[in-house]
Parts: C-alpha cells; sequence; structure tokens
C-alpha cells in the first residue's frame, strides 16, 4: 500500500513529526471535553511510550504491537469511554489527510481491473486496517480489491507468507499465476518467493532484501508489465 498506491509520507505508515504532534493534540483536547485534564507527558506515559516498547519487538514476534492493553489503561486513567477505535482515529486523522495516491495508482488500478485481473492488497500496517481502508475509500481505490489483508488484523506480518495465501484462497488463484508487488524486498518480495508467486519491486531504497523477478520505478508500469508477461 504505502510506497506503491499511497505517499504514505514515512515507511513506518504512523503519524510523525509535526503531524504526530497535531494528532496528540487533538487528542488531548477530546479528552479535556470529556472532562479529564491529561496533559502529552500523561499520554506518553500511559499510551504512546508502553505501545512504543512493544511496537519495536514486532520483528522478532512476527506480529504487531497491540494497542488494546495501552488504551485500556488509558480509559481507567481518563474515565473516557470511548472505543479503541475512536480514540487511535482522532490521534490518527491529521497524518490520515496528509496522505495521498502516487502518480499513476489509480489509473493503474482501474486498467488491472479492466483486464479482468482479480486483486488484492497486503500489507503490514501497525494500526486497526480501518484506519487505512478508510484512506483507501477516500481516493476511490478500496472498490478495486477482492481481498483486503492488513496485518494487524491478521495477526500476521510480513515476509511471514500467511497474508498472502490467504488473499490467494479468497481469489481463488494458483501461487503459479499471481505476482506480489511491493517497495519492500525483505518483506513484500520474501513472502512471495515463500509463497511461491512471482515477485515485482517497485524501486525505491528499501534496505535490501531478495531479488525480484522484475522491477519497476513506480506501480503505473505495472499494466504493461503484466500485459508483457500475459
Amino acid at each position: 500500500m504505502g510506497g506503491v498506491l499511497l505517499d504514505m509520507g514515512s515507511a513506518s505508515g504512523l503519524p510523525s513529526g509535526r503531524l504526530d504532534w497535531r494528532g496528540r493534540e487533538a487528542l488531548l483536547a477530546y479528552l479535556r471535553e470529556r472532562g479529564t485534564h491529561f496533559e502529552e507527558a500523561d499520554l506518553d506515559r500511559r499510551l504512546f511510550d508502553p505501545w512504543r516498547r512493544a511496537y519495536e519487538k514486532r520483528h522478532q514476534k512476527g506480529r504487531e504491537a497491540p494497542w488494546a492493553p495501552h488504551l485500556r489503561r488509558l480509559r481507567l486513567g481518563t474515565g473516557v469511554r470511548s472505543s479503541d477505535l475512536t480514540l487511535l482515529g482522532v490521534w490518527f486523522r491529521p497524518y490520515a489527510d496528509s496522505v495521498r495516491p502516487l502518480p499513476g495508482a489509480r489509473r493503474a488500478l482501474e486498467q488491472l481491473r479492466r483486464r479482468g485481473l482479480r486483486l488484492a492488497l497486503v500489507s503490514n500496517v501497525p494500526l486497526p486496517g480501518r484506519l487505512y481502508r478508510e484512506i483507501l475509500q477516500r481516493f476511490r481505490m478500496a472498490a478495486a480489491f477482492d481481498s483486503i489483508q492488513f496485518s494487524y488484523d491478521t495477526g500476521s506480518r510480513k515476509p511471514s507468507p500467511a497474508m498472502l495465501r490467504a488473499a490467494l484462497a479468497d481469489l481463488g488463484v494458483a501461487p503459479a499465476r499471481a505476482w506480489m508487488v511491493g517497495d519492500r524486498r525483505a518483506a513484500d518480495v520474501a513472502a512471495g518467493r515463500i509463497a511461491g508467486v512471482g515477485t515485482v519491486w517497485v524501486r525505491g531504497d528499501d534496505g535490501g532484501g531478495p531479488e525480484p523477478d522484475y522491477s519497476i520505478a513506480g506501480v503505473a508500469e505495472l499494466p504493461d508489465l503484466i500485459a508483457r508477461q500475459a
């Protein structure tokens, strides 16, 4: 998703810098409107710092760090009864509003669908998938996919091939007839190789990993590449 379809602004898909600050200010305002007097240090102590410690272990555990126990701690400290998704959404919204489609991404999806191809999205994300799905819906991209697999929701993250295999099952497509397209060789290309599908790397500064079958400069080149392989 990020680096292929959307310019997420950061490799993590998380608010950072000024957008993180704006999100925290929005969350503090939300809590204060409901009668609590938390400061940013309180947010760090009860929510963000413990989550970050768990987040640093995501690679060795092979799954995303859960937010639920930390949001429960926040609710106990504030008395606010809002859902996990609501609280995270308040913080996430300034960042989500900054995300934009990459050049040619929407047109590429349209071209692939017109050719009768079935599409799945398989993405490592550190927050509930609904927050990212709403971004895709805003840009009229979500409907292009017959299956959407987000690591936070599925309990597995690439390079494990679990999400990719689940997507193949949803599509009813054999691995030999599928392609994995991603901008991270250590995650996307590695997962594709394990699952036995063809691999296409969207070139970028990704830190290295297995060599792909093909590489492209951007997703706008994908329809022509797939057409040549048909």
